[in-house]
């Protein structure tokens, strides 16, 4: 058995030349996690820190907890007991559990304070913002906010944990600052209050796997009502707890759908568990949906939701090294889902079969292959170490003749991820979620439609982006721009009268 590290290990090699190695010093790398009093926000925040950090298994550092026994708020998939021993229970059977303590470390590479004024990094919440290092205003921090002011601690956790294991890397630097989840800015604006109850009706959540999970667990914080779709045909198996937060290794064979399903109706919701690929669904409840969370492997399965014509889409994935994204569409305003899911379409081109052996995004790739000069250090440090020495010290304008015949193709292999990098994207839909439930006027929206960084650098100032429709996508054929309009554009209008 492969086990929970596997995943984890995959995503080591592609930022440190030695995972094994690295996994093995991080887990010697002292973390402390500290709260003079607990508060709801402070709870959630801590609690999914130390569940992140755990989930790296072999390489999670040595983590010591030191927070006040007397509980505030119920947690997804925790008791009610002693916060410590709920989370130790949750992950029974991943060696770092041996490294939860409780207190504190002499001399910790890094204290997060999630309360108090203790000596560290200071971790905070205030209605929708989050912050890392800074103070925010005395407002409590909404559950949302708390689960990704722990998502960034844990990633902050981890890029320390790399740099005491010698696996930094250039495109690794510490993050420091406050965001909004209701605008993006980086500036604390605390947005509105979250309702009392959040209706999921007419919402599916095509995919539950280790993204979904993330939107799931801060969901199940809130008050819920509805009867949302959770599909996939999937199983957990051994390697899959290190990024679903919806299961531990005592789930393994239990259905992604159900688990997902089973956290939201810890909350309220009576979800419909449809255990197949989105195709296999009635096709009356594929044209029902108004709002789809979008977050499966497949490209295709992506174009093929959207061709379905759900008012609005909300996407989410990440990619090997730490980047992760989350996008959203309608069919008629900026690029639909179909025109940015095409990661399998092979449009052809020699520089786009060079990108894809080397595993480089090509807007990367391209402009090094004119050059004199070798490819970056750190543009090669992301190539798979058997074909690395092959390019070192090729100018990049003879990349393309010295891979030829000479490169492995990279394989086959499952999924690459680490905890919080499922966990970052999967808590910017749930945001995105909960603020279309509000009808407030969310900012990401087909107009600004992307949200876009890597847990190794954190939030910056282009995270925001715009993507533009392509010129050959379906969604720019008037016969299916028309029937979009129809069911949503004229049918508002005719329930409105």
């Amino acid at each position: 058995m492969a086990g929970p590290y596997e995943r984890t290990r995959r995503f080591l090699a592609r930022v440190t030349d030695d995972p094994d190695g690295a996994a093995a010093r991080m887990a010697g790398v002292e973390v402390d996690i500290v709260a003079a009093r607990l508060t709801p926000a402070v709870e959630i925040a801590i609690a999914l820190t130390a569940t992140l950090l755990l989930r790296l298994d072999e390489a999670a550092p040595r983590l010591h907890l030191d927070v006040p026994a007397t509980r505030t708020t119920r947690l997804p998939r925790l008791g009610d007991g002693n916060l410590v021993e709920e989370v130790a229970t949750e992950h029974a059977g991943f060696v770092s559990v041996d490294r939860l303590v409780t207190g504190r470390s002499a001399d910790p590479a890094l204290r997060l304070v999630f309360d108090g004024e203790d000596d560290g990094v200071f971790v905070a919440t205030a209605g929708w913002a989050c912050a890392f290092g800074e103070r925010l205003p005395d407002i409590a921090g909404n559950p949302i906010a708390a689960v990704f002011a722990g998502t960034i601690a844990s990633a902050e956790a981890l890029k320390v944990a790399l740099v005491a294991a010698g696996g930094a890397t250039a495109r690794s630097r510490p993050w420091r600052g406050a965001v909004s989840l209701w605008d993006y800015a980086l500036a604390p604006n605390v947005g509105m209050s979250i309702p009392e109850v959040v209706d999921l009706d007419g919402v599916v959540f095509v995919g539950c796997g280790g993204v979904a999970s993330a939107i799931a667990w801060p969901l199940a914080l809130l008050t819920l009502r509805g009867a949302p779709l959770a599909v996939d045909d999937d199983t957990i198996d051994d390697t899959n707890p290190n990024r679903h937060l919806t299961a531990s290794l005592r789930d393994v064979g239990e259905g992604k759908a159900e688990l997902l399903a089973a956290l939201l109706r810890s909350a309220g919701a009576a979800p419909v568990v449809q255990p197949v690929r989105w195709e296999a669904v009635d096709p009356g409840r594929r044209s029902a949906v108004e709002l789809g969370v979008v977050s499966v492997d497949e490209d295709a399965a992506r174009r093929a939701f959207q061709l379905d014509m759900p008012r609005l889409a909300l996407n989410g994935g990440t990619s090997d090294t730490g980047f992760y994204q989350v996008t959203s569409h309608d069919f008629l305003t900026e690029a639909c889902l179909g025109c940015i899911a095409r990661a399998d379409l092979h449009t052809g081109g020699p520089d786009e079969s060079l990108a894809r052996l080397l595993g480089i995004p090509l807007a990367e790739l391209r402009p090094h292959l004119g050059s004199g000069a070798p490819l970056p250090d750190e543009l090669l440090g992301r190539v798979a170490a058997e074909n690395r020495e092959q390019l070192r010290g090729v100018p990049g304008s003879d990349v393309a003749r010295a891979a030829c015949g000479r490169l492995r193709p990279l394989p086959d292999e499952p999924a690459v991820s680490a905890p919080m990098l499922s966990a970052a994207p999967g808590v910017l839909l749930a945001a995105e979620l909960v603020k279309r439930r509000m009808g407030a006027e969310a900012p990401l929206s087909p107009r600004t439609n992307m949200v876009a960084t890597s847990i190794l650098t954190g939030p910056h100032e282009r995270w925001g982006r715009r993507i533009r429709k392509r010129t050959d996508c379906t969604c720019q054929d008037p016969a299916y721009r028309a029937h979009y309009r129809s069911r949503w554009q004229e049918g508002a209008a005719q329930r409105a009268s």
